[in-house]
């Protein structure tokens, strides 16, 4: 008898290893697939985002070319047919940026993401939104957005956001303070905020919006640290390396 109850245990033990094995492993590919998803959505954002940028510019492009040869009885046969050639060419790459953002788009395997924000909104106007809203924010920048590429400028704006959201969420009522910095060599963002004073209000977020930013900063080269910065503060901090200008010469 106590030999049959023995082999009852044990088989009823090693079900349950097995079965906790299982949800653990399904627990991991859960997370896995979750921060692929949040991966790609934030790659499909940068694909829009510069799109819009670099669509503006072009399009500024197509349109003085086409207004300077309009013009082409003052100007020299060479120059109006190089305008044609620049005109031509932007529009094509229109076409492509579209064709390519449409691809980017169209994987059934990723989950549809928010709509990108408008390009190159002001991180300003954003602080001073949530300022209006109850936040306690304040800021501290450096040089100008104009000294940073247009990708920089996107990420600053994609880390205040997510840094202010996080606040909102895990110290609503603990003031946050936001450091800019847009001059070379690199663009520095760090948004910091104190314990919230209610019980239990600072929590750890669930990281995988941190993840998204994560891909987006090492694209650009740059490096992201979000976690706690001491007497239970939480610290979001990216460095963005501003590319180095080639130089132009003969080789030797």
């Amino acid at each position: 008898m106590l030999a049959v109850l023995g082999g009852l245990w044990m088989g009823n033990r090693r079900r349950l290893v097995q079965a906790l094995h299982a949800q653990v492993e399904h627990l991991r590919t859960e997370r896995e697939l979750r921060e692929q998803a949040a991966r790609m959505a934030e790659r499909s954002a940068i694909a829009a985002e510069m799109h819009d940028v670099l669509a503006h510019r072009l399009s500024l492009i197509a349109l003085h070319t086409g207004v300077l040869a309009t013009r082409k009885d003052t100007l020299p046969g060479p120059v109006v047919e190089r305008l044609g050639l620049l005109r031509t060419a932007s529009i094509e790459a229109l076409t492509d940026l579209r064709d390519l953002l449409g691809a980017l788009r169209t994987t059934d395997a990723i989950p549809a993401a928010d709509p990108p924000a408008p390009v190159l909104r002001d991180v300003e106007e954003m602080i001073e939104q949530a300022r209006a809203a109850g936040q306690d924010i304040s800021t501290t920048v450096e040089g100008g957005p104009e000294q940073a590429p247009a990708a920089h400028r996107l990420a600053v704006y994609r880390l205040v956001q997510e840094a202010l959201t996080n606040a909102r969420k895990h110290a609503p009522d603990a003031p946050v303070r936001v450091h800019i910095t847009y001059k070379p060599p690199a663009t520095l963002i760090e948004v910091t905020n104190p314990p919230g004073r209610g019980p239990g209000i600072q929590q750890v977020p669930s990281g995988f919006g941190l993840i998204g930013l994560r891909e987006r900063v090492e694209a650009l080269g740059g490096s992201l640290s979000a976690g706690p910065g001491g007497a239970g503060s939480w610290r979001l901090a990216a460095r963005i390396p501003h590319p180095v200008p080639e130089q132009s010469g003969p080789r030797t």
